[in-house]
């Protein structure tokens, strides 16, 4: 395989590629920002394929660790809202995912004390038995597509992947905030 300058693979990729076709039909845009959004998209998928395939054989999806891991993390019970949060997923998404995972007996509702319209949430004994089986082997499932990483392409890209989160979420939950006090405003009668 024919290694870059940073010893990475050398050549080009379906982004190349795209980032060359538009720069021809449209000279006059930068196309910069497409590799990266695109290669991190391309990523996400490909990781979320592997995933969805390894972990069919606990009969989960990724979306499901995902809620039971969440569940099993908390020292507390959750809410449906929070979840959504959590794992940015809609309120549809988590409402699927739930039902599944009450169905199949890994989780349980009960109605939330403090506010009568939801429901919190708490793992069964075996949603959590489930979980503790489930997440030492998706870690290893996923140290096992990193190493196919060549020399190099790892190191410090947790790092540079969180700085671009948090700055992203840092967004959108001002975003939310401002559309909240908005939606707020436009209710009162001052306002």
């Amino acid at each position: 395989m024919d290694q870059g300058a940073e010893g990475l693979p050398g050549g080009d990729d379906v982004v190349d590629r795209m980032q060359r076709e538009w720069a021809r039909l449209r000279p006059d845009l930068s196309f910069a920002s497409l590799g990266v959004i695109h290669r991190v998209l391309r990523a996400s998928r490909l990781i979320l394929e592997a995933s969805e395939a390894f972990l069919a054989g606990y009969g989960l999806t990724r979306g499901e660790l995902d809620v039971l891991s969440a569940l099993r993390r908390s020292s507390e019970p959750l809410s449906p809202t929070t979840l959504a949060q959590t794992l940015l997923a809609t309120r549809s998404a988590i409402t699927m995912r739930l039902n599944a995972l009450q169905t199949r007996g890994l989780l349980s509702r009960s109605s939330n004390p403090t506010d009568g319209r939801s429901s919190l949430l708490v793992l069964t004994d075996a949603g959590a038995a489930l979980v503790d089986e489930v997440v030492p082997a998706q870690l290893a499932f996923e140290d096992a597509l990193l190493a196919e990483a060549p020399p190099g392409a790892i190191e410090g890209l947790a790092g540079r992947l969180r700085a671009l989160t948090s700055v992203w979420e840092q967004g959108r939950a001002h975003q939310a905030g401002s559309s909240k006090d908005h939606r707020e405003g436009a209710l009162r009668p001052d306002g």
